[in-house]
């Protein structure tokens, strides 16, 4: 053959009982990855509550908001983080937070925003879309 030939390989089509095992296949890998992606958010939504509690207790916050894939569970995935955002955090004690926070779970990144030096439009959608803790 050369090198610009492509090689064409035929294989029969399966049969109905071979495509009833893969279909039975496919739905149970599906339900398998939504099981685990259900619990993936369960806990990122509990590390998002003890996130809460260490930035009003340790640092200040008097507001803290949880917004993103981690509230809108069709926009979750394997590799979501978690979103905060809060009210109240002393610039200077900012990166000292995001280090705490980091710190809680190896399982998940957190992001925060200091919401009075965030962009408007920003603070419009987590005001919108974000749920208090």
């Amino acid at each position: 053959m050369s090198e610009t030939a492509t090689a064409t390989i035929s294989t029969p089509d399966p049969s109905p009982a071979a495509m009833a095992v893969y279909r039975a296949t496919a739905q149970r890998r599906a339900a398998e990855t939504a099981r685990a992606l259900a619990s993936r958010r369960a806990r990122a939504q509990e590390v998002a509550r003890q996130a809460a509690m260490l930035l009003k207790e340790q640092f200040g916050a008097t507001q803290v908001v949880v917004f993103g894939s981690t509230v809108h569970g069709h926009w979750f995935t394997a590799t979501s983080d978690i979103d905060l955002a809060a009210r109240g955090l002393a610039p200077d004690d900012y990166f000292t937070a995001v280090a705490r926070l980091q710190d809680l779970s190896p399982e998940f990144k957190v992001d925060l925003v200091a919401v009075e030096r965030c962009k408007a439009a920003l603070r419009e959608s987590i005001a919108r879309e974000g749920v208090i803790l």
